[in-house]
């Protein structure tokens, strides 16, 4: 199997709803605490159902710090940042990473904290997370409107791209590929490199193309969607 990516100090995962960022930050959190110290910073001031803060008890017990300022449980705008946001800056753990609401307006929240990403730059990546089988996303020029519109709120540039095309448990090879097809125009007509492919642990060995593999286990599904 190919070498996983190697991510910069700061991760910051922005995308629109349905992309699959937050199943993501799960899992980029989960597998940098087996060798560094590592914070989850919930932003998601959009989706108040699927956040990673949901997972709270999951990841303190795995022993990574989760940031959740109270503006993550509200849509109500954000005028200024509580404190403990500022953790992941005074503290410099070995990973941190930071799960962003899911629009425009979500994204508006990390432009509060432009300055500091600024003092960081060498240390930090914005990444823009793609999911093609979702409303919204359908197709490149879709993609990269969005992707624009969230960049202008929330004060940053992409620096890479995530291929994470899927339907949950449904996901198949093809699925992947059709994902893979998508961010690979994305990348042709922004000029944004592709970071990784993110792909179902079960699926790794099927996949047979150049991109760098991420492999993800589901920690977001809501277990009643499996009961029977």
């Amino acid at each position: 199997m190919k070498d996983k990516p190697i991510f910069k100090r700061y991760v910051v995962l922005v995308g629109n709803f349905g992309s699959g960022k937050t199943e993501l930050a799960l899992n980029l959190a989960m597998d940098a605490v087996k060798s560094d110290s590592t914070m989850l910073v919930d932003m998601d001031i959009i989706n108040p159902y699927f956040k990673s803060s949901s997972k709270q008890a999951l990841l303190e017990k795995a022993g990574i710090r989760v940031i959740k300022p109270e503006f993550a449980n509200t849509t109500m705008d954000v005028p200024t940042l509580p404190a403990e946001i500022y953790a992941p800056f005074d503290t410099r753990p070995g990973k941190a990473i930071f799960d962003i609401g899911g629009d425009p307006v979500g994204a508006a929240v990390l432009g509060l904290l432009k300055e500091h990403f600024l003092k960081n730059l060498n240390e930090s990546e914005f990444l823009f997370v793609i999911n093609p089988l979702r409303p919204m996303q359908e197709d490149a020029k879709s993609i990269i409107a969005l992707m624009r519109e969230i960049e202008l709120r929330a004060c940053v540039h992409i620096t890479g791209l995530i291929c994470n095309g899927n339907l949950a448990l449904e996901t198949d090879l093809q699925t992947v590929l059709y994902g893979e097809k998508i961010t690979k125009e994305v990348s042709a007509l922004t000029g944004i490199p592709i970071k990784c492919i993110a792909i179902k642990q079960e699926l790794v060995d099927q996949y047979r193309g150049n991109q760098t593999v991420l492999p993800i286990s589901l920690y977001m599904r809501p277990e009643w969607l499996d009961e029977r």
